[in-house]
Parts: structure tokens; C-alpha cells; sequence
């Protein structure tokens, strides 16, 4: 009987094996379409392993695998979605409330509020700095984490950490490919990676000056030599001045104004499915350095730290249907020298100005020498 439970084992072995692949390969074309889609690499599962997606986006670092837990005679198997980025310091933990939480409050074991009633109401949140977290929560960065929330209920926020679990095998690339682009979109919202692009500042050019041999040394003359004292440096013929021309100086004009309107700019770059580097590149190849004259309202006000620095203003300048998001809200954030003297959030105004940059994630455009005036 003894000689027949080794075979035994390795067969069942066998079977579990030859299983798990056969499942496997059913998705795997999916997950590389995904894998593709999202510019991650795909990594081919091993014997009692399956595929995962992993990479870096935007310098996030993204991870997509399954996962299987066994407890008693059920096993259990979801498909997880991970997206890191560098620490917040806010010693920050993040999830969907509970009733368990609402009644912790109600014996002051409450956790940090934020201020706003919707989303103190929706998210159980623990932090060492509730006054920095507030600041980074923007208006925008809430919105765009209460509707993650809303889709993705058991969704995990850490300081170094945004991740998600779904239940079963996603065997569907469209499914994988939004989902992971939403998770990336609210952590780059985390970071603060909706403001403008910081810019090198250029590199002062040190003019080339022509290295000017030493002079020969001087050489006393002998007080018993009775020749004449020749002067060792040959003579340099004179230089004449060249006749100053008359040149006239370069006009510099304005940006020629390009006719751009806001609701078909959003429409032509937030109302279809893409990547953000898609979105980019169609921004750079058709908008950037056009003119705008747009009405919207202001979102957002964000002053400059030191004296003289612009003031970033935030204006919704349209909201356009998306194939999966639905309504969603474009945004354009300039930067002003001179505000408008009682502008406040929620004011329409006229915006005018060149667009300079653009942040497919968070759908904002960026607008430089701008000018704002308030509409009465």
C-alpha cells in the first residue's frame, strides 16, 4: 500500500500544476494586452505562480498580481493592484468609513477630520499631521478620491502606498487598464503632481574670454653695457575702432492668438480613453504656445511664498463626458502677477494667457503670461 502513496502524491502534484497553468494561459493574452496598454512589463508565471504586471509610470511604481489565501476548507483568490510613490511624512492611513468607525466617534475615538462633511463622512483617516494633510487636500484632490471611493470600495491608502484587491481573476484587459490608471491618477493627486511642472531654471553662460599670455619680464640693463636698451616686446600696431552700425533691435510680439476653444480642446483630449503620454504628446503637437481667451470659475487660489511671487489660480474651464469616467471636469491653473483685487473661489472670470503645459491625470492645462478679469 506504502509503494502506491508516493505516485499517488506526485500525480495529484502533477494535476494541481498542469490546473494552474491551463488557468493561467486562459488570461495571460488579456494581462499582456494590459501590460501593453500601460507601457508595464509582463512576467510569465512560474509553475504555482501566475503573470504579474510591474513597472514604473510617471515614477510611480506599479505591481499587479493575484494572490490566493487558504482558510479552513475554502480558498480564496483576488487580483491585486499596488501603486507606490515616495513617502508623504504624513505617517498616513486611508480607507473606506465604517460603522465601526462612526461609532468610535461617537465615544471620542474619532479619527482626524478634514472639513468637509462628504468626505470626513466616506473616508476613515489616521495621520501624525492632520494640518499638512488638509493643505495637500485639495478641493480637486478630493473630488477625484471620493470618486475612486465611490468605485472601488476596499481601496487602501497608505504614506508610501496606494493599493486595491478585487475578488477573483480580472480576465478582462479593459478592466485591468482603467482600474490601474484610476489608482495612478489619485496617487499622483496625493502628491501634489497636479501643479505645474517644475522648470530648470537656465544655466548662466559665462562668455569665453581669450587667455592673454604674461608679459615678458623686464630685463635691467647692464650699467657697463654701452649699447642702446631694446625694448623687448615688439610694437602692436594701433587698433582703430570699428564705425558703430545702426541695427534695429528684434520685435518680440505677443503669441499670435490661435482661436482655441476650451470645451473643444477638453473634448479632443479628455473625452476619449488614452494614456497620459498619448495625451501629452497630442497637447504638444497641436496646443502648446496657442492663445486663449476663456471664461470659467475659480476653483482654487494658492498664493506665492515669498513677496513677488505669482499667484496660482485654479479655473474649471469645462466639463466634458468621458467613455468610462463620465462627467468629469477640465481644469486650467495660471499663474498671475496681478489678482484681481476680492477674487475668491467659485467667482466667474475671463482668463486669458498661453497654455504652456498639461497634466493628463488630473485633466489641467497649464497657462503662462496670463491675465484674469472678473466677470461682472
Amino acid at each position: 500500500m506504502e509503494v502506491f502513496i508516493v505516485p499517488l502524491i506526485f500525480g495529484l502534484i502533477m494535476v494541481i500544476a498542469v490546473a494552474a497553468s491551463v488557468g493561467s494561459r486562459r488570461y495571460e493574452a488579456q494581462w499582456k494586452a494590459a501590460a501593453e496598454r500601460l507601457q508595464l512589463e509582463y512576467q510569465t508565471g512560474r509553475l504555482f505562480s501566475r503573470p504579474k504586471l510591474v513597472g514604473v509610470v510617471g515614477g510611480l511604481t506599479v505591481k499587479i498580481d493575484v494572490s490566493s489565501s487558504s482558510s479552513g476548507s475554502s480558498n480564496s483568490v483576488r487580483t491585486r493592484y499596488r501603486v507606490g510613490y515616495p513617502p508623504l511624512g504624513l505617517d498616513l492611513r486611508m480607507s473606506r468609513q465604517t460603522g465601526l468607525g462612526k461609532a468610535a466617534a461617537m465615544f471620542g475615538m474619532g479619527d482626524t477630520k478634514i472639513g468637509d462633511g462628504e468626505f470626513d463622512e466616506a473616508f476613515s483617516v489616521k495621520t501624525s499631521d492632520p494640518q499638512r494633510l488638509s493643505a495637500r487636500l485639495s478641493p480637486a484632490a478630493r473630488g477625484v478620491l471620493l470618486k475612486l471611493l465611490s468605485d472601488y470600495r476596499s481601496i487602501k491608502i497608505t504614506d508610501e502606498q496606494l493599493s486595491y484587491e478585487k475578488s477573483g481573476i480580472v480576465r478582462d484587459a479593459e478592466t485591468l487598464t482603467t482600474t490601474t490608471q484610476r489608482l495612478i491618477e489619485a496617487a499622483r493627486t496625493l502628491q501634489g503632481a497636479s501643479a505645474e511642472p517644475t522648470r530648470r531654471a537656465p544655466t548662466p553662460t559665462v562668455p569665453i574670454r581669450e587667455v592673454i599670455p604674461p608679459p615678458p619680464p623686464v630685463l635691467r640693463p647692464d650699467p657697463f653695457d654701452t649699447r642702446p636698451v631694446m625694448d623687448p616686446s615688439p610694437p602692436r600696431p594701433v587698433v582703430q575702432p570699428k564705425p558703430e552700425t545702426n541695427q534695429p533691435a528684434p520685435v518680440t510680439g505677443g503669441p499670435v492668438p490661435s482661436g482655441i476653444n476650451a470645451e473643444e480642446i477638453a473634448a479632443a483630449l479628455f473625452a476619449k480613453k488614452g494614456l497620459s503620454f498619448q495625451i501629452a504628446k497630442q497637447f504638444e503637437g497641436k496646443y502648446r504656445g496657442g492663445s486663449i481667451d476663456w471664461q470659467g470659475e475659480v476653483r482654487e487660489i494658492s498664493s506665492g511664498r515669498n513677496a513677488g511671487d505669482p499667484t496660482r489660480v485654479t479655473v474649471l474651464v469645462a466639463t466634458v463626458r468621458h467613455e468610462l469616467f463620465g462627467s468629469v471636469d477640465v481644469e486650467a491653473t495660471a499663474s498671475i502677477l496681478r489678482v484681481p483685487r476680492g477674487l475668491t473661489e467659485g467667482q466667474p472670470v475671463n482668463l486669458r494667457g498661453t497654455l504652456t503645459g498639461i497634466d493628463a491625470m488630473a485633466r489641467r492645462l497649464f497657462v503662462e503670461d496670463a491675465q484674469l478679469g472678473l466677470v461682472r
